[in-house]
Protein backbone atom coordinates (compact mmCIF):
# COMPACT_ATOMS: atom_id res chain seq x y z
CA UNK A 1 0.00 0.00 0.00
CA UNK A 2 0.81 3.38 -1.09
CA UNK A 3 2.26 5.70 2.03
CA UNK A 4 -0.97 8.30 3.58
CA UNK A 5 0.21 12.19 4.41
CA UNK A 6 -1.74 14.38 6.35
CA UNK A 7 -1.48 17.90 6.69
CA UNK A 8 -2.91 19.41 9.80
CA UNK A 9 -5.68 21.90 9.50
CA UNK A 10 -5.46 22.99 13.36
CA UNK A 11 -3.90 22.22 16.67
CA UNK A 12 -5.95 21.75 20.32
CA UNK A 13 -4.76 24.15 23.06
CA UNK A 14 -5.93 22.22 26.48
CA UNK A 15 -4.78 21.88 29.76
CA UNK A 16 -3.74 17.96 29.38
CA UNK A 17 0.33 17.82 29.17
CA UNK A 18 0.09 13.83 29.88
CA UNK A 19 -2.04 11.31 29.03
CA UNK A 20 -1.74 9.90 32.84
CA UNK A 21 -4.13 13.03 33.53
CA UNK A 22 -6.35 13.76 30.68
CA UNK A 23 -10.05 12.40 30.55
CA UNK A 24 -10.57 8.90 28.94
CA UNK A 25 -13.15 10.35 26.80
CA UNK A 26 -14.93 13.09 25.28
CA UNK A 27 -18.10 12.49 27.77
CA UNK A 28 -14.98 12.52 30.56
CA UNK A 29 -14.08 16.45 29.77
CA UNK A 30 -17.47 17.66 29.48
CA UNK A 31 -16.69 19.74 32.31
CA UNK A 32 -13.33 21.08 30.99
CA UNK A 33 -12.92 23.85 28.58
CA UNK A 34 -10.74 24.05 25.33
CA UNK A 35 -9.96 25.71 22.08
CA UNK A 36 -8.77 24.54 18.70
CA UNK A 37 -7.33 27.02 16.99
CA UNK A 38 -7.92 26.42 12.98
CA UNK A 39 -4.81 27.61 10.66
CA UNK A 40 -6.39 31.03 9.20
CA UNK A 41 -6.55 29.38 5.71
CA UNK A 42 -9.61 27.43 6.84
CA UNK A 43 -11.95 30.35 7.66
CA UNK A 44 -14.11 29.93 4.70
CA UNK A 45 -14.28 26.15 6.19
CA UNK A 46 -15.76 27.43 9.50
CA UNK A 47 -18.25 29.70 7.92
CA UNK A 48 -20.95 27.59 8.77
CA UNK A 49 -20.32 26.07 12.38
CA UNK A 50 -22.34 27.30 15.24
CA UNK A 51 -21.82 27.59 18.44
CA UNK A 52 -24.32 25.06 20.94
CA UNK A 53 -23.38 22.11 17.89
CA UNK A 54 -21.82 19.23 18.50
CA UNK A 55 -18.67 18.65 15.94
CA UNK A 56 -16.72 14.64 15.26
CA UNK A 57 -12.94 16.12 15.34
CA UNK A 58 -10.25 14.10 14.22
CA UNK A 59 -6.62 14.43 15.23
CA UNK A 60 -3.48 13.26 15.45
CA UNK A 61 -2.22 11.08 18.79
CA UNK A 62 0.82 12.88 18.76
CA UNK A 63 2.39 11.59 21.33
CA UNK A 64 1.34 7.79 20.73
CA UNK A 65 3.92 5.37 20.82
CA UNK A 66 3.79 1.94 19.38
CA UNK A 67 0.40 -0.51 20.20
CA UNK A 68 -0.90 -3.09 21.81
CA UNK A 69 -3.46 -5.36 20.32
CA UNK A 70 -4.90 -5.93 23.63
CA UNK A 71 -4.93 -3.50 26.11
CA UNK A 72 -6.17 -2.45 29.57
CA UNK A 73 -10.02 -0.52 28.96
CA UNK A 74 -9.99 2.86 29.72
CA UNK A 75 -6.48 2.43 31.00
CA UNK A 76 -7.19 0.56 33.99
CA UNK A 77 -10.10 -1.78 33.37
CA UNK A 78 -10.44 -5.82 31.56
CA UNK A 79 -7.53 -6.86 29.47
CA UNK A 80 -9.86 -5.77 26.21
CA UNK A 81 -9.20 -5.91 22.13
CA UNK A 82 -7.33 -2.20 20.54
CA UNK A 83 -10.23 -2.17 18.60
CA UNK A 84 -13.12 -1.94 20.91
CA UNK A 85 -11.17 1.17 23.15
CA UNK A 86 -10.57 5.00 22.86
CA UNK A 87 -6.80 3.94 23.48
CA UNK A 88 -4.07 6.39 21.80
CA UNK A 89 -1.27 3.75 20.89
CA UNK A 90 -2.52 2.78 17.62
CA UNK A 91 -1.26 1.45 14.39
CA UNK A 92 -2.75 4.56 12.91
CA UNK A 93 -2.52 6.99 15.68
CA UNK A 94 -5.81 8.55 14.40
CA UNK A 95 -8.38 9.84 17.35
CA UNK A 96 -11.90 10.93 16.89
CA UNK A 97 -13.97 12.73 19.33
CA UNK A 98 -17.44 14.56 19.66
CA UNK A 99 -17.42 17.69 21.06
CA UNK A 100 -19.74 20.40 21.65
CA UNK A 101 -18.67 23.63 20.86
CA UNK A 102 -19.51 27.06 23.14
CA UNK A 103 -17.92 29.66 21.16
CA UNK A 104 -16.37 30.68 17.66
CA UNK A 105 -14.52 33.83 17.94
CA UNK A 106 -12.26 33.93 14.40
CA UNK A 107 -10.32 31.15 13.80
CA UNK A 108 -10.48 29.86 17.49
CA UNK A 109 -13.22 27.48 18.73
CA UNK A 110 -13.88 27.57 22.71
CA UNK A 111 -15.29 23.47 23.15
CA UNK A 112 -16.63 21.18 25.98
CA UNK A 113 -15.29 17.63 25.65
CA UNK A 114 -11.99 17.58 25.72
CA UNK A 115 -9.80 14.12 25.72
CA UNK A 116 -6.97 15.50 23.37
CA UNK A 117 -3.38 16.69 24.73
CA UNK A 118 -2.01 20.57 24.55
CA UNK A 119 -0.71 20.49 20.77
CA UNK A 120 -2.68 17.99 19.66
CA UNK A 121 -2.90 18.13 15.65
CA UNK A 122 -6.13 18.59 13.86
CA UNK A 123 -6.77 16.66 11.00
CA UNK A 124 -10.24 17.48 9.90
CA UNK A 125 -13.57 18.93 11.73
CA UNK A 126 -17.40 17.47 10.72
CA UNK A 127 -20.83 17.95 11.31
CA UNK A 128 -21.68 15.14 14.14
Amino acid sequence: MEEIVFKPIGYIKSKYETVENMPKSPREGMEDEAELIVNEEYLESMSDMKAGKEYMVIFYFHKSNGFKQRVPFRGDGPITGLFSTHAPNRPNPIGVSIIKVKEINGNVIKFNGVDMLNGTPVLDIKDA
